[in-house]
């Protein structure tokens, strides 16, 4: 990427404290196992999120590991939460020079602007408040080198409903629908840009059909297992604006080894975005 490139410009925010929150400097995520034993995974990172209502999974780490081997100078999340993919990523990646990150809710846009300054990346991260659908200030259209996302998993009327409004938008697609989302990334997206998501394996028809209709090419999938003798409950997907030689599947993902034990791969995720 040429040196010349400009950054998308910060969009004016009101400085206003984040609410009421919990702290993360371990691997919290989840926190019924530590992936190392000194737990240190989150050690140089502090990572504020809401005590009730939304909280960050491991989803999110999984999936900015899935996205680095993808990562260039700039980085767009799509409902980013409180920021934890976006956090990993300016971690994982030396060449993300600038990264944003889109949240419609205003709580957790405040927890994610409040963690990039927390941790010293505001010369390399911001945040914005808005809806991603919509142009937004500060998200350039066809400027972004990966776009990531942690999108809701499943449509309004599967499963049960959540009585949590924050729960709900970022679980069941309330503020965003899949053909909505692959919109969005298509519209960001640079000429040779990668789009990152985590979703569910039986949406990936949809995915491959919202790829297409946004002229995004599939090239990498990944099925991820809860146990190496389960079947997958997590999908990673990348495609690129640049149609690639070929389609590949990679060796398949188990989180867990066996009950109260990480599978060493995932610990090397963990040991990765460790300090040494």
């Amino acid at each position: 990427m040429s040196g010349s490139r400009r950054r998308p410009e910060k969009e004016a925010a009101p400085r206003k404290r984040a609410k009421t929150c919990a702290r993360t400097r371990s691997a919290s995520c989840p926190p019924a196992v530590s992936p190392s034993p000194d737990g240190a995974a989150f050690a140089s990172l502090s990572i504020r999120q809401p005590s009730n209502g939304y909280r960050y999974s491991i989803d999110a780490v999984l999936l900015a590991d899935f996205a680095s081997a993808f990562c260039g100078e700039l980085v767009l999340d799509l409902g980013t939460g409180c920021g934890v993919a976006l956090l990993l990523l300016s971690r994982m990646c030396p060449s993300l020079r600038y990264g944003v990150g889109v949240e419609i809710q205003e709580e957790l846009y405040e927890f994610a602007r409040a963690n990039i300054e927390e941790n010293g990346l505001g010369d390399r991260l911001s945040a914005v408040h808005g809806d991603f659908r919509e142009k937004l200030a500060g998200v350039p259209s066809g400027s972004f080198d990966l776009v990531v996302s942690n999108p809701p998993y499943r449509r309004v009327g599967e499963g049960r409903r959540n009585p949590d409004p924050q729960k709900e938008i970022a679980r069941h697609e309330v503020a965003c629908t899949m053909p909505e989302l692959f919109r969005a990334a298509g519209r960001s997206l640079s000429s040779t840009g990668r789009f990152a998501m985590v979703g569910l394996p039986q949406r990936l028809g949809e995915m491959l059909a919202c790829a297409a209709a946004e002229r995004i090419f599939p090239d990498t999938l990944r099925f991820v297992h809860p146990y190496p003798d389960r079947p997958a409950n997590l999908l990673l997907f990348a495609g690129s604006r640049r149609k690639p030689p070929e389609f590949s599947v990679l060796p398949p993902l188990s989180v867990y080894a066996e009950k109260g034990r990480y599978h060493p791969e995932v610990e090397r995720i963990y040991q990765a975005i460790t300090p040494s």
